[in-house]
């Protein structure tokens, strides 16, 4: 049986927004965390407008520029707040971000999780992030160990216990996962819903339950309808349970948002295939196939020659 490929899966604000907000380093991360990067940026602009060598608010820009894959400016901002003060609470959790982020260094990023921490007991984000260093080293036991703590300390965090989530997926645990995502969304249903709902969806995929995998989904793309990821993931499943056109209409949407992933171009091609339009599905193999897919290149070679 022909198989399409998986993907990992891992809102602009208004220019009236972004003017009324106000500067506060709360604000900018709650923006950052809506994904509203722009309007984040402005908030830490407008701070350092006033305080030029003012720590945090260059630790939280570098990790506005560290979501938003501008890694260079990352680093010039978290270098330069770690030089004015190297025990910064968020100065250190910036520099760890960019670390976990942009280089992948899980090692280096651990430990300034943990000077961060040491500054302040108080930084949750600290724990989650010490949590994920460890599971970029794959010692869950000890990643266990750290969100369970501060679980006991936090226990109305919604992101602690989306983390455990993760890690018991990792684990092999979807069922324990799911209560993870139940609870974050309990304490707070505003808080990142689109990656809760995402990832309940993966568990419940993982359970055999593609109904419910399928609504978890959706909801994902309610959440936030310019993340590819919920689109990529209902259209997996819509093409494994046979749905072949709901399934390139998924996949075409998340092409929109990623329009050079040879994955997303070879899933389209499958889906056009399973429903014989050969023209179609000949178009995107050869999409697929000039962006690197191998899958793709065999898929010319055997339906597409002439």
């Amino acid at each position: 049986m022909k198989k399409i490929l998986t993907i990992g899966i891992l809102l602009m604000m208004s220019g009236f927004f972004r003017m009324e907000a106000r500067s506060t380093l709360p604000n900018a991360l709650q923006l950052l965390q809506q994904k509203n990067y722009l309007a984040a940026l402005d908030v830490c602009n407008s701070l350092l407008a006033e305080s030029p060598n003012d720590p945090a608010a260059l630790g939280v820009r570098s990790q506005i520029h560290t979501a938003m894959g501008k890694y260079d400016l990352a680093m010039q901002d978290a270098d330069k707040a770690l030089l004015i003060n190297n025990s910064s609470d968020r100065a250190c959790f910036a520099m760890a971000e960019l670390l976990f982020y942009g280089q992948k260094d899980y090692t280096k990023a651990l430990q300034l999780y943990e000077a961060a921490i040491k500054s302040n007991e108080q930084m949750t984000e600290a724990y989650a992030g010490k949590t994920r260093a460890y599971m970029g080293m794959q010692n869950y036991k000890e990643a266990m160990k750290v969100i369970e703590d501060a679980i006991k300390s936090f226990r109305d965090d919604p992101e602690l216990h989306y983390i455990r989530g993760l890690l018991n997926y990792q684990r092999g645990n979807p069922k324990l996962a799911i209560d993870d995502y139940d609870k974050s969304l309990s304490i707070d249903a505003n808080w990142n819903a689109w990656q809760l709902f995402l990832n309940r969806g993966l568990a419940n995929e993982a359970l055999g339950k593609p109904d419910l995998a399928i609504q978890d989904f959706s909801k994902a793309i309610i959440a936030d309808p310019n993340n590819a990821g919920g689109y990529i993931a209902r259209g997996n499943i819509l093409y494994n349970i046979a749905k072949y056109k709901e399934a390139v209409d998924d996949f075409l949407k998340a092409e929109i948002l990623y329009p050079d992933n040879s994955i997303i171009s070879y899933n389209i091609g499958m889906s056009y295939y399973k429903v014989d339009d050969k023209a179609s599905a000949c178009k995107y193999f050869q999409k697929s196939c000039t962006q690197g897919n191998s899958n793709a290149c065999r898929m010319v070679v055997v339906n597409c020659s002439k």
